[in-house]
């Protein structure tokens, strides 16, 4: 394991100095999740590419589209970076890169390889460290940014916040970044008979790391079409200030407002039930917000006993929109599917016994025109609208 972890390092290295090497005209291009771990992995590389000379621009995904990464890829000689995002798709981003740009992924999601030369796949997954407990994306993105330059220390507060989104005390890399924040006096620890708890002394008024995670989240999923990562990637920059902190009152009312709709729903009616799922359609309870408040919802949702079956897979689908904020519309109509395993049925993913959701879940999208990908317990993608009833069934046969 220690070898595999020196590799890591060493191929980060590699990139750190291919990068320093390029001086281009163009923005250097970071592409990056709208969740709070991905808000602050984008801000993370968006201060330390500043301090190197670069210009840089962001793209907020909630999903990596093939038709994107054809359209990006298409250019020559630009830098992309892609952070909490990307790893999934990295055989498919070297197929349409074909060395044309320099092109680093800081991610700790499941992978494919890269086989491009020019496509660096720095995360840990790949090298045999966990991303779901040890390395979050905003962590990957710390270890760049330091590697770059000591003096992007000052941004290890950011890691520690993209870390919340993990379950558990901080371990692994997660726990040597929090080492950092310490040294620094970003952070501090508090503890309780309940665990340890880590405040931000660095966005204004000190608070929880897992609370500018919500806030953080809420801003980039709920805000997705308002201009909430932008305004997200700034706040991990310079501070939450009052505007931004109203913004978000309102976001998480408009959210809850929602939840309590479909849960309501959900209690009246109950779960679509198959074998091996259990499944519900939001259509467009969550309209106007990003397609990561289903998986929230999901989340929230694999915990209530009363409601879902603990050794079924939790599916949730909503209607989405054609539109990418920055960026353009999509070709096709899709919906985004999320899908959480609660507690007990995690337990026999992690043990072997069952399918992990990172597999079934994108290969069943894949058979209607879609994609996915995430963690073992937690998955999400995208298929084209319409396809909502066949796709249920091959998921179910899938998890079997």
């Amino acid at each position: 394991m220690e070898r595999r972890i020196e590799d890591f390092f060493s191929l980060m290295c590699k990139a750190v100095d291919k990068l320093k090497s390029y001086r281009i005209k163009e923005d250097i291009l970071i592409i990056h999740h709208d969740d709070a771990d991905g808000l602050c992995s984008a801000a993370i590389i968006k201060k330390a590419l500043e301090r190197e000379g670069f210009t840089t621009k962001t793209i907020c995904l909630e999903k990596l589209f093939p038709e994107v990464l054809e359209k990006l890829h298409q250019e020559e000689n630009r830098i992309y970076v892609y952070t909490d995002i990307g790893s999934a798709h990295a055989t498919k981003i070297s197929e349409e890169n074909k060395s044309k740009n320099l092109t680093i992924i800081l991610d700790h999601h499941d992978f494919t390889l890269s086989t491009d030369p020019m496509v660096y796949n720095l995360n840990p997954e790949v090298f045999g460290v966990s991303g779901e407990k040890e390395a979050s994306g905003a962590t990957v993105a710390y270890l760049f940014a330091k590697n770059l330059s000591q003096q992007n220390t000052d941004l290890a507060y950011l890691a520690v916040i993209g870390s919340a989104e993990i379950p558990g005390p901080l371990m692994g890399l997660n726990r040597d970044v929090l080492k950092d924040a310490l040294e620094h006096r970003l952070v501090e620890v508090l503890k309780s008979k309940s665990g340890e708890d880590y405040r931000v002394l660095r966005l204004g008024k000190p608070q929880s790391y897992k609370r500018f995670s919500t806030m953080l989240s809420v801003l980039g999923s709920v805000g997705y079409y308002t201009g909430g990562p932008e305004e997200g990637v700034k706040a991990c920059l310079e501070g939450l200030d009052e505007k931004t902190e109203n913004l978000i009152v309102k976001l998480e009312e408009k959210r809850r407002k929602a939840n309590q709709r479909m849960l309501e729903k959900l209690r009246r009616e109950g779960l679509n039930q198959l074998n091996q799922i259990q499944w519900f359609h939001a259509y467009d309870n969550f309209k106007d917000m990003g397609t990561k408040v289903i998986g929230s919802f999901c989340s929230y949702l694999s915990f209530q006993q009363k409601i879902v079956s603990p050794e079924k897979y939790v599916v949730g689908i909503m209607n989405m929109k054609s539109t990418i904020p920055g960026f353009g519309f999509l070709s096709q109509e899709y919906v985004k599917v999320s899908a959480r395993a609660p507690k007990k049925l995690g337990l026999l993913v992690e043990q072997g016994k069952k399918p992990p959701l990172s597999k079934v879940l994108p290969e069943a999208c894949k058979q209607f025109g879609g994609f996915g990908d995430g963690h073992s317990v937690a998955a999400s993608g995208v298929f084209l609208k319409g396809k909502e009833n066949d796709f249920v069934k091959a998921l179910d046969s899938l998890a079997e």
